[in-house]
């Protein structure tokens, strides 16, 4: 039995940035602080995933 997990399993949209990774905070771009400028939050299952290969690497 084979698994697929895709990218959007793992990783969503940033919903406060829209994924543009950074916000406008006092007329001024800066990194969204709700994803760290990453543009994207992990899901549960990305979540898991790394937990799983940190533990055994």
């Amino acid at each position: 039995m084979s698994v697929i997990i895709s990218t959007d399993d793992l990783e969503l949209s940033c919903p406060h940035c829209n994924g543009e990774k950074q916000v406008n905070e006092e007329d001024q771009m800066v990194p969204c602080p709700k994803c760290e400028g990453k543009g994207v939050i992990i899901t549960t299952l990305g979540q898991t995933l790394l937990h799983f290969i940190k533990k055994h690497t």
